[in-house]
């Protein structure tokens, strides 16, 4: 049984490996929401995430969230409005990553970061290519909002990014024009993979499952 749990979660962690043009990785206080106004979903082991695209720009809307434990054992867990970062060319065969710019260092400030927070795309050499602020009142209820806190037009089920978002910052000459159209491939698959490894856990008995959160722990390493 600890073998079949091993073999899910190693597909599962692998599913974003596909062969695509550029590869995008984001961190987990950062949540995909959409690429080009589609929809994406996250898988449930939500650590850093790659995700497959087109090259050329893209539109990626993200939000900011973040788990807080307080010493009470209680906890909250802080989210954004929806942030839409707009990319210069991504280059064909390159590595990319999200991070926060600014990141807050406790609850406190992450209460106030939520309202504006900055999120930033770096090149595979750590390099700044823009950074995008959201808007101040993204965060707050939406017409058209749906149970999970997106905004999203109900008519055509797009992500809604906000209209007074300020203004990109770009740190090198680049177009954005022709947004290139998503290949987010790894969706259908997570979603299996999620249940599939939900399901195994279950059924799993407790030796079972302590092997198996070794064997997580030594990937950890």
């Amino acid at each position: 049984m600890d073998l079949r749990i091993t073999a899910a979660v190693v597909a599962l962690l692998g599913s974003t490996s596909a062969f695509s043009a550029v590869t995008l990785t984001v961190p987990e206080e950062i949540k995909m929401i959409a690429v080009n106004d589609q929809e994406v979903r996250s898988g449930l082991l939500r650590s850093d995430q790659t995700y497959k695209l087109d090259a050329g720009t893209n539109a990626i809307s993200v939000r900011y969230t973040e788990f807080f434990q307080h010493n009470d054992n209680s906890h909250d867990i802080l989210k954004s409005g929806v942030i839409t970062v707009k990319t210069p060319e991504l280059k064909d065969g390159e590595a990319y990553k999200l991070g926060l710019i600014n990141a807050p260092k406790n609850f406190d400030e992450a209460k106030k970061y939520k309202d504006q927070p900055i999120i930033g795309l770096y090149d595979a050499k750590n390099q700044l290519l823009v950074q995008q602020a959201g808007a101040k009142d993204a965060a707050k209820p939406l017409l058209g909002q749906s149970i999970l806190g997106k905004s999203v037009d109900l008519t055509t089920n797009k992500v809604v990014t906000p209209t007074n978002q300020p203004a990109a910052v770009y740190t090198q000459t680049a177009s954005t024009s022709n947004v290139a159209t998503a290949n987010v491939r790894e969706n259908a698959s997570v979603g299996q993979l999620d249940q599939q490894l939900i399901q195994l856990w279950k059924q799993a008995s407790k030796a079972e499952r302590q092997k198996f959160m070794n064997w997580l722990g030594e990937q950890a390493n």
